[in-house]
């Protein structure tokens, strides 16, 4: 017993960074970092690189930070090296036999689980969600990368008490998700901090969408005719498509999401005309909405598919066997300019192309689009929100932001999901007083996104990156007035209070 106590006196108090390879993260969860160890004594802050770029080097060290952890591989590391080889072959051999659908729901390396994180990763690129194949290099290549990096981070939970996990990013295999999983298994506080608010995360809770609680917490703080008005009227100009400027304005970055609003009159002339004339023939008309097929797919938890391009393919099949029931395709307005998914979209409506499916142009009236329907779908889009700003009913199967006041009917598993798409009358209708919150959620989420409240800085894509540098270091002394002792900032005192 003495021994024990012996050996846990020797180990160091950390509070851990996970680098993101972003400078605004850096400053960020190097900011809170120090404000932290300053008010808990004796805690060193030793940030967590996958890849080391000079230039957030250089962030760190403003902040008086230098201690780092490289988690590249290393062929010194023979014994990490060896068990990672083992855990990589004996991964394998269970994935061919349960597949992948088990490994994203189920995969787990020492009882923390990676296969979600593992899966989004490799489907971001290359199409890889058309077929999922674990016999390829670099589907080999990224799970004994993965193994590797988690074992090196589980060994440092190891040797040291550790304190804090300070994170900047939940999605894909990331420095900052193989921190919270371990974190979390280990019950050591995470506090997950975006420019537009924070969460601190504890045991095994679920990560959610980061900002749920404290968007709706803010909404509650506002003056109630204020946001009524703001929001009712931040309504109108959206829904006129009045709030996109031809000059890039860097306060309005965050301007895709608006952009739906610009409709092409002739357009949607021709195609509402269309939808009129066959709605006689229907029971009800359904909007299905998917997201980017290679976009984050578990970013806010478990899906009931395996991803967005597995649910839009069961979707359409279910599309086409229900006759009945007139359904909308519209493929999502970044597939093309983002991610160059449009034409796989296109073949999937044409594969299940039949007379009770329509594509939804490009450009019409989102405004006409929701008066059409009886029911919005998506895995948990924005376009969700939006319906429910019209009255509109709407389903997700996902943990979102405005999962919240009875906006959205969320649905657990296939089988409610399938029910509800053929009985949408037992969806609750969404009354005056949902209509309402739904707006001021749209409204504040916007306010977030261009008052990045966090951030501590101006965005870094803005400015070059010499200016970037040189304003950070000449700003440096107005974020904070003493780096080891006096660390002042309202915004972050909050976190800090929520320890």
């Amino acid at each position: 017993m003495l021994s024990n106590k012996k050996n846990l006196t020797k180990k160091k108090q950390l509070i851990l960074i996970a680098d993101r390879g972003r400078a605004d993260v850096a400053v960020r969860l190097s900011f809170l970092g120090k404000k932290i160890s300053s008010k808990e004594k004796n805690n060193s802050i030793l940030v967590i690189y996958e890849n080391k770029k000079n230039e957030i080097i250089d962030i760190f060290k403003l902040f008086k930070i230098y201690d780092s952890l490289s988690l590249r591989i290393k062929i010194k590391k023979i014994h990490i090296l060896l068990i990672s080889i083992y855990y990589t072959i004996f991964s394998l051999i269970k994935i061919s036999i349960l597949g992948f659908d088990w490994f994203v729901k189920s995969y787990s390396l020492r009882d923390v689980r990676l296969g979600d994180l593992i899966y989004d990763k490799y489907i971001r690129k290359n199409f890889s969600f058309l077929n999922p194949r674990f016999l390829n290099i670099r589907f080999l290549t990224l799970l004994f990368s993965s193994v590797y990096k988690f074992l090196i981070l589980e060994d440092v939970f190891k040797k040291n008490i550790i304190k804090y996990s300070l994170i900047g990013s939940t999605t894909y295999i990331s420095v900052s998700s193989i921190l919270l999983r371990i974190s979390q298994k280990k019950r050591v506080p995470v506090i997950y901090v975006s420019g537009e608010s924070f969460k601190i995360i504890k045991n095994n809770q679920d990560q959610g969408d980061i900002i749920s609680k404290y968007l709706i917490d803010k909404i509650k703080l506002q003056n109630k005719k204020d946001i009524l008005k703001k929001s009712e009227n931040y309504f109108k100009k959206r829904t006129k498509g009045k709030l996109i400027t031809k000059k890039y304005n860097p306060k309005f970055f965050f301007q895709h999401d608006e952009q739906t609003w610009k409709n092409n009159r002739e357009e949607s002339f021709v195609f509402f005309n269309k939808i009129n004339k066959f709605k006689k023939k229907y029971s009800h008309t359904i909007l299905y909405a998917p997201h980017n097929f290679a976009e984050s797919n578990h970013r806010c938890g478990d899906l009931i598919f395996r991803d967005f391009y597995q649910q839009t393919i069961e979707t359409l099949k279910f599309a086409k066997k229900n006759k009945h029931i007139l359904w909308l395709f519209k493929i999502h307005p970044y597939s093309e300019i983002k991610y160059g998914e449009l034409e796989i979209a296109k073949k999937l409506f044409n594969q299940f192309k039949s007379e009770n499916i329509l594509l939804v142009p490009f450009k019409i009236s989102n405004e006409k689009l929701f008066k059409s329907v009886d029911l919005v779908v998506s895995t948990r889009g924005s376009i969700c929100l939006e319906a429910a700003t019209f009255g509109v009913r709407n389903l997700i199967n996902s943990d979102i932001y405005y999962d919240t006041f009875n906006i959205s009917k969320r649905v657990k598993n296939k089988k409610q999901y399938f029910n509800a798409l053929l009985n949408i009358r037992s969806i609750k209708k969404i009354d005056k007083s949902t209509i309402v919150w739904a707006k001021k959620i749209l409204y504040f989420r916007k306010i977030l996104q261009i008052e990045n409240p966090f951030n501590l800085t101006r965005r870094r894509k803005i400015i070059d990156r010499k200016t970037f540098y040189i304003e950070l270091k000449k700003n440096l002394k107005k974020i904070y007035t003493n780096i080891n002792t006096n660390i002042k900032n309202k915004t972050y005192d909050e976190i800090v209070n929520n320890l």
